[in-house]
């Protein structure tokens, strides 16, 4: 928590942590089906029972119970966040659920250190808000074991949408966090150039994608 950045992001998310989950559902109003695109992010991860996977930024901790189910009671699922408030409601979500596979970390993504021989990482809605998301990228797969998977599940900018309107997204992007400069980030660009094997799939007209990268080797 030591950078402008991340000091924002706290700001923001203490704030929006009792209302998150709430106001995250607003957005089926418009047409976006959220856990649906998680749905299919957490399929690109493979995953099987004993395996072990991280949730970087894993806010409320949404993904936590699904991603218990998928590696079962001998896997270990590390929910790692930001903000201490996040966390918070994540904990209680994991102990309503009595996942005990599941641990939670908060650190900054950027110097989080991973456990060796990750199975699968996914970030759901999380990496277009930081600026080195490359960085996390890249440490991510230094710690994927072989056939390990990095998944990202985000916003993009549609190629359709002109140039002129972009700062018609400043009002939506504002209270998340962001400003601008978010439309120009690329984290489905890092995890294809850390990747063996990668795959794209796109949804919402284009401004939700689920980027899949899997690291090389043979997997037992």
């Amino acid at each position: 928590m030591t950078t402008p950045e991340s000091r924002r992001m706290v700001e923001v998310y203490r704030k929006r942590a009792k209302r998150y989950d709430l106001t995250s559902n607003r957005l089926y109003l418009i047409g976006q089906r959220t856990m649906a695109y998680k749905h299919l992010a957490l399929g690109q991860l493979a995953l099987r029972p004993g395996d072990t996977v991280v949730d970087a930024g894993c806010g409320t901790g949404h993904n936590l119970p699904l991603l218990a189910e998928a590696v079962g009671p001998a896997g270990r699922v590390i929910g790692v966040d930001l903000t201490d408030s996040m966390l918070e409601r994540a904990e209680e979500r994991v102990g309503r659920a009595g996942l005990r596979q599941v641990s939670l970390v908060q650190a900054d993504l950027t110097s989080y250190e991973y456990p060796a021989e990750v199975n699968g990482i996914i970030a759901c809605f999380s990496l277009t808000l930081i600026s080195d998301y490359a960085r996390i990228i890249e440490r991510g797969y230094r710690a994927l074991g072989p056939k390990g998977r990095w998944v990202v599940l985000d916003y993009r900018l549609p190629g359709w949408w002109p140039e002129r309107l972009i700062p018609a997204l400043a009002p939506v992007i504002a209270p998340f966090g962001g400003d601008l400069s978010m439309v120009h980030r690329r984290p489905w660009e890092a995890v294809e150039r850390g990747a063996a094997r990668h795959r794209v799939l796109t949804r919402y007209g284009g401004w939700v994608y689920v980027s899949t990268g899997e690291a090389a080797g043979d997997r037992p």
